[in-house]
C-alpha cells in the first residue's frame, strides 16, 4: 500500500489526493501538521523529502516528493483511461499542467489574506523571519552539511520579500491577472482554492462555471477532500491526527 504524507488544507496535497483518487490508486493517509508543529521540517521527514514539503508519496519501490510527480504517476496507472495517453491532446495537457504549476498559489492565498486582514502582516514577518533563523541554526549543526535547511531558509526569506516588497493589494491584483489568463483550462483544485479565497468572480466563462458545478459532485472530488472553504474543526482534527503519523516506521 502506498503512503501519502500530506496536510489536509494544503493546496498541493489536494492535487495529489484528487489525482490518486480519480486514478483509482489506493493509498494510506499520513497526515502532517505543517502549521503548528511543522512536522515537515523534522529531521525524520527531511530524510524522506529533502525539500521539506507536502505531499510525498512512498511505496516499497517508489518515492515521489512533489505533487507534479504524483500527478504523472497517477496518469501512468490509468493508462488509456485518461486523455494523457492520447498523443493528439497530451501536449496540450502538459502545457496546461505546466501553466498550473507556474502560478504561485501561496502568493495568491497570502496576498488575499493580508488584504482582508492587514493586521496580520507583522505576524507573517515575525514568523518567516524566525523560521529562517531557526533553519539556519539547525543547518550549522546538521550532520549532512545542512544544504537543504539553508535552501528552505532562503525560500522563506524570498517569501518574506514577496509579501513585503509591494502592497498586498498590488500583489493580489497581479495574481488575479495571472489566474484569469490561465483559466482557459479546467483546474479543479485551483477552482477549489479560488472558492475558498472568495475569488470565484475571476471565473467568467459559462462553460467553465458549469464544469466546476459538475466536478464538485464527482465521487473522486468528494473523496479527495478538496477544501472550498476553511474548515476549523477539520483543521484541528487533522493537526491532532498528524501527531500519530509514523514517518519512518
Amino acid at each position: 500500500m502506498l503512503e501519502l504524507f500530506h496536510a489536509a488544507p494544503s493546496y498541493y496535497s489536494m492535487v495529489a489526493r484528487l489525482a490518486l483518487t480519480e486514478a483509482g490508486v489506493p493509498w494510506t493517509s499520513r497526515l502532517l501538521d505543517i502549521h503548528l508543529a511543522k512536522q515537515q521540517l523534522s529531521d525524520a521527514y527531511r530524510r524522506l523529502n529533502p525539500q521539506m514539503t507536502v505531499p510525498t508519496l512512498r511505496g516499497p519501490d517508489l518515492l515521489l516528493t512533489d505533487s507534479s510527480e504524483i500527478l504523472r504517476y497517477a496518469a501512468s496507472q490509468v493508462g488509456d483511461g485518461w486523455l494523457d495517453a492520447d498523443p493528439r491532446v497530451s501536449p496540450a495537457i502538459r502545457e496546461a499542467v505546466a501553466g498550473h504549476y507556474a502560478i504561485s498559489i501561496e502568493t495568491l492565498t497570502f496576498s488575499k489574506l493580508l488584504v482582508n486582514r492587514p493586521w496580520m502582516q507583522p505576524v507573517v514577518v515575525r514568523v518567516l523571519t524566525g523560521l529562517s533563523r531557526s533553519l539556519e541554526a539547525r543547518a550549522d549543526h546538521a550532520s549532512d552539511g545542512g544544504a537543504a535547511l539553508r535552501a528552505k531558509a532562503q525560500q522563506n526569506r524570498d517569501r518574506l520579500t514577496t509579501f513585503t516588497s509591494a502592497a498586498p493589494e498590488q500583489t493580489l491584483a497581479e495574481m488575479r491577472v495571472e489566474v484569469r489568463h490561465y483559466l482557459a483550462s479546467l483546474p479543479a483544485v485551483l477552482l477549489g482554492r479560488l472558492t475558498m479565497a472568495g475569488e470565484t468572480p475571476l471565473v467568467t466563462r459559462a462553460d467553465l462555471i458549469a464544469w466546476w458545478q459538475r466536478t464538485q459532485q464527482r465521487p473522486g472530488f468528494l473523496a479527495a477532500d478538496i477544501w472550498t472553504r476553511f474548515q476549523r474543526r477539520r483543521f484541528a482534527g487533522a493537526i491532532l491526527a498528524a501527531r500519530h503519523t509514523p514517518i519512518l516506521s
